[in-house]
């Protein structure tokens, strides 16, 4: 299902144009500042994606009290059918996804899907009654991330974690209670990063995962927030695979 939303910074909105200008309804521009927006225009008109300059009252009117003389609006992130991209990614080498058991923060998914997008991640598996949307705060808040990185929606997380492992990808629950470090493992291979929540992951997706793994923290405060575990275990998947120097070829 397409959903409008707006983008209002301008590396998110070049970026959108780059990648999806199919996707993009309209560029706004407050009168005035069409030389700041040069650039988002050129493109605009090189890409025949339509904008419109507005007066700045009527500017004010339609997004409120914005200090972002530039809006884009577009339609949001399709989800990718679940069995589509598990046939797709049988011709990825070493493929680097990422689960999660439930999520419902709009600020902690925009994070999550920003770091997949820097740190190199195929593809987010999210749940489809246990995440919160693909809504304009989690795009905001991504920096045009959501065009960077496959997002799958499932219905039930375990099950499909079982079908990855058919798929010769090894499945690494992520749990403060794991008995191995992130950093004692090998995550240069074919691999999925399974998250719970803040309480931890549910039993059943937890017996689904191959191994539980843990980020060493201090004993005396070891919760943290699960876009900043996914960060670091990203990071760390990251280095390892650049460590090895690896070839991976990613879906388009």
């Amino acid at each position: 299902m397409w959903n409008v939303v707006l983008v209002k910074d301008k590396k998110g909105i070049l970026k959108a144009m780059e990648e999806k200008p199919d996707a993009i309804r309209r560029v706004w521009v407050r009168e005035g500042y069409e030389r700041v927006c040069n650039d988002i225009i050129t493109e605009a008109k090189a890409k025949g994606i339509p904008f419109k300059i507005i007066r700045g009252d009527e500017f004010v009117r339609r997004f409120k009290n914005s200090s972002s003389p530039v809006f884009l609006e577009e339609d949001a992130v399709s989800f990718i059918n679940p069995d589509e991209f598990l046939n797709r990614i049988t011709h990825l080498q070493n493929p680097l996804l990422c689960a999660f058991d439930g999520i419902y923060d709009p600020q902690n998914l925009g994070n999550i899907v920003r770091s997949a997008a820097s740190l190199d991640v195929d593809g987010l598996i999210l749940p489809g009654n246990r995440s919160c949307s693909i809504n304009e705060t989690v795009i905001r808040i991504a920096k045009g991330g959501v065009h960077h990185v496959h997002i799958i929606r499932v219905t039930n997380i375990p099950r499909y974690i079982e079908a990855m492992k058919n798929k010769n990808i090894f499945c690494f629950g992520l749990d403060e209670r794991g008995t191995r470090s992130v950093w004692d493992v090998d995550l240069t291979g074919s691999v999925c990063l399974v998250f719970g929540k803040e309480d931890g992951l549910r039993r059943l997706t937890k017996e689904r995962c191959d191994d539980i793994l843990k980020i060493p923290t201090s004993h005396d405060f070891p919760s943290l927030n699960v876009a900043t575990s996914v960060a670091i275990t990203l990071y760390e998947a990251r280095r390892q695979r650049m460590g090895q120097n690896n070839t991976r070829y990613r879906m388009h």
